[in-house]
């Protein structure tokens, strides 16, 4: 004899139409889209809450899932502290160095260059200090100044390479023959 609802969820596995729901009960920021720990006890809540009697869960296999979990969890908080700590030093690596920084005024770009005097974080981002101002580290165009907008720098390019065969006073040099 199926379990009560058993014949709705038939219904919906069944069901060819892809049905997009957001989750509920959840403190997770990606809700709907990863689990976090709080979401797996509430999963395993429900499952005990709604287990045949017959058919009793294992304990030694939660406990087991739960120390997956656990474990998915430290390394994960770990990966972060080791981005977040990157991204601190790196920004550290620029004080007193200095950097151009582009904004947009409009849609004319701005570019500002100064020396980093610290660095901080603003809305949980990493910002670097130019005298009062603040910029995030995703403004900074380079670290030092950006060449001349006349200049046509290519990069890892030979500076002569684009030269033409003249000599400095201006008159063309003959090319070298092969004997």
């Amino acid at each position: 004899m199926p379990l009560p609802g058993m014949s709705d969820l038939a219904n919906r596995v069944g069901n060819t139409g892809v049905v997009d729901r957001k989750a509920q009960n959840s403190t997770n920021k990606d809700a709907g889209k990863s689990l976090d720990m709080d979401d797996f006890l509430l999963l395993m809540v429900a499952m005990f809450q709604n287990q045949d009697i017959d058919n009793a869960a294992s304990t030694s296999d939660m406990m087991n899932q739960m120390v997956q979990m656990s474990v998915v969890q430290a390394v994960t908080n770990m990966n972060t502290m080791v981005e977040d700590s990157t991204v601190l030093t790196y920004a550290a690596s620029l004080v007193g160095k200095e950097v151009t920084i582009g904004q947009y005024v409009g849609k004319e770009l701005k570019e500002i260059v100064g020396t980093v005097t610290g660095t901080g974080t603003l809305k949980g981002q990493q910002v670097i200090f130019i005298g009062d101002d603040s910029y995030y580290l995703s403004d900074i165009m380079a670290v030092g100044r950006l060449p001349d907008k006349e200049t046509d720098v290519k990069p890892g390019g030979d500076e002569n390479e684009d030269k033409d065969d003249t000599e400095e006073g201006g008159t063309p040099t003959e090319p070298e023959q092969q004997v």
